[in-house]
């Protein structure tokens, strides 16, 4: 597989799960209802979000042919962790779903710099 294609599918990825948390955010600030229809695929898109930019930054980093990870691949890997959590967070705690929402995007900044800049 080529850098693009793994390229786009981080995006696709990365699209998901933005997609599926701003969702989730949305339907805990409307209180949140246990039965809403479209809270599976909610999820569904989170997840395979997470799965699919994993694997395809997993795929950047072999095509950058790097020997060890530097400090900001890390940084990547930590912001994919919260951002597999917070959904959970604004599901349980409707009163900070938009205080989620607003720290997703800031954890989508942080990614996007540390992917541009790559420090360290």
């Amino acid at each position: 597989m080529s850098y693009t294609f793994y390229k786009i599918m981080h995006f696709v990825g990365i699209f998901m799960v933005f997609s599926g948390l701003g969702g989730q955010c949305l339907h805990a600030i409307n209180g949140g209802d246990k039965k809403h229809i479209g809270k599976k695929w909610l999820g569904i898109m989170h997840g395979l979000g997470l799965v699919l930019s994993l694997v395809a930054g997993f795929g950047l980093i072999a095509k950058l042919k790097l020997h060890e990870f530097p400090i900001w691949i890390y940084g990547k890997l930590a912001i994919w962790v919260l951002l597999g959590g917070v959904g959970a967070i604004a599901a349980r705690k409707n009163h900070l779903a938009g205080m989620v929402w607003v720290l997703v995007i800031l954890l989508g900044f942080a990614a996007a710099y540390l992917a541009t800049t790559k420090p360290g």
